[in-house]
């Protein structure tokens, strides 16, 4: 027997009222997490159907992917200090996990017994690139290590934040610990604790590092390499002869050509050694406009120059002001020298 049409609201009504009855504040919550979230964990993307009702059910926002760095000894250690690093890393790699962030660990890929068969210059292109082009770099700060010592250099200068991790009361060297950028430092005494400070941590410093990635995603370009490369090309250099100039490899100096300006990085130094080698400036080098700006400074000095030699002169001879303009001309280029000089 069907129901009567007029009493179904009322019968509705009566069935919600008795699921909000029976079921405890924890099962509700249970079961709105099971129509939100897909059994694999991940958020699903809810795209509402077309209606003109309330949408009661909204996706949430997407968080910004993020990636880690875990830096730690791998060379030299002994099967217990080993086993302890492996450890560790696991619980790192699952808090990591627990807060959407992707953990590269080297001794996945460039293992110095796991991987031995990798060559050197390769351990070292690789583990750079993925420091640099890393949101944070986490240190195991256990065992000395001359090679995570580089990935620390390497994330201070690509701004990358650093969490150091030691236990109890060890002492760490202040080579660490004095690197001035941001970086917090974890004491524990058991993996659970670890594992409980190492979230709140990640949780704390995520808006952070998020803002971060979406402002180096912005200079993802490769400016420097481009214009060394262009440059180097019109002064009818080889690869090979503008990197023993400088002081590098043709592949390193191949690394700077061709990779985006965040992953290559080059130091100061560097630039400026490149940019005396190619007979330029370090502005020529990193500003994407520097020839605009030029030309504008130019325009500049000519108009305001032009103004004041038509104001003094406006009754002198055409064959004096063609002299006195080819005057004009050779202050202005050595106004602009000097201000080059300045770049």
């Amino acid at each position: 027997m069907e129901a009567d049409p007029k009493s179904i609201p009322a019968l509705i009504k009566g069935r919600i009222q008795d699921h909000f009855d029976n079921e405890t504040p924890d099962e509700i919550v249970r079961r709105s997490q099971e129509l939100m979230i897909c059994p694999t964990g991940e958020v699903q993307d809810i795209v509402p159907p077309p209606s003109t009702g309330p949408v009661l059910i909204h996706s949430r926002a997407k968080r910004v992917p993020l990636t880690a760095y875990l830096a730690s000894a791998l060379t030299g250690l002994d099967s217990i200090q080993r086993a302890l690093i492996v450890h560790l890393s696991d619980v790192v790699n699952l808090v990591c996990r627990a807060v959407d962030i992707d953990l590269y660990e080297p001794r996945k890929k460039t293992d110095p017994v796991n991987n031995a068969e990798v060559p050197d210059s390769e351990v070292f292109k690789t583990d750079r690139d993925r420091v640099v082009s890393s949101d944070l770099l986490i240190y195991l700060c256990h065992f000395p290590s001359t090679g995570a010592g580089e990935e620390l250099s390497f994330a201070y200068d690509a701004l990358v934040p650093i969490i150091l991790i030691a236990p109890g009361e060890q002492s760490v060297s202040r080579m660490v610990t004095g690197i001035p950028s941001l970086k917090i430092e974890i004491r524990y005494h058991e993996p659970e604790e670890l594992r409980a400070v190492l979230e709140d941590r990640l949780l704390e410093i995520r808006p952070l590092l998020e803002q971060r990635r979406l402002t180096m995603d912005g200079l993802s370009e490769n400016i420097v390499g481009s214009k060394i490369k262009e440059l180097r090309l019109d002064a009818n250099l080889s690869r090979e002869e503008l990197a023993v100039r400088v002081g590098l490899t043709p592949v390193g100096l191949a690394h700077i050509e061709e990779n985006v300006d965040t992953v290559s990085n080059p130091s100061l130094t560097k630039l400026r050694m490149i940019a005396t080698a190619l007979k330029t400036t370090v502005a020529e080098l990193v500003n994407p406009d520097y020839h605009e700006t030029i030309l504008s400074s130019i325009q500049s000095l000519m108009s305001e120059k032009a103004a004041s030699a038509a104001a003094r002169f406006s009754g002198v001879s055409d064959k004096d002001k063609r002299a006195l303009m080819r005057r004009f001309l050779a202050r202005l280029i050595n106004e602009l020298e000097e201000r080059w000089r300045g770049l």
